[in-house]
């Protein structure tokens, strides 16, 4: 399934961070390469759940169930990239990520990553106190 990309524009995100680029994440034609466009697209959701502040709320974990990426644009090394990051939707024990990753005002990838509540017995509903925090952070689609 392809994500939709006009619902990942960036007026649409609360927050975003700027991860730095390493030499270490470039191929050999001087792109940003695609595992290290999945490494970065995971800092920023490790961030933006910090940021959040959900994590003080509640003892469960957050797991990665599935993860798309789509390219649309270049990104390079040294330049650092922007990470936006919000959300799409909240389910009883999961939410749906969006992030876009920019590099001087242009969109050079696209994530959708579906996350699951869990401790140590498996999957848990979202706890309560997490939905407003989360609710803040919904991408507003224009």
């Amino acid at each position: 399934m392809r994500i939709d990309r006009r619902r990942l524009q960036r007026p649409g995100f609360v927050f975003a961070c700027e991860i730095q680029t390493r030499f270490a994440d470039v191929d050999k034609i001087g792109h940003v390469n695609n595992v290290a466009i999945a490494s970065i697209f995971q800092e920023g959701r490790n961030r933006f759940i910090h940021a959040s502040g959900i994590y003080p709320l509640a003892q469960c974990d957050l797991v990665v169930a599935s993860a798309s990426f789509e390219y649309a644009g270049d990104l390079f090394h040294p330049e650092p990239i922007e990470i936006a990051v919000g959300v799409i939707e909240i389910g009883r024990s999961s939410l749906r990520i969006g992030q876009i990753a920019c590099q001087h005002g242009r969109i050079g990838a696209y994530a959708e990553v579906v996350q699951v509540a869990r401790d140590a017995n498996g999957a848990i509903a979202l706890p309560q106190a997490w939905r407003a925090p989360l609710e803040a952070q919904k991408i507003i689609v224009a």
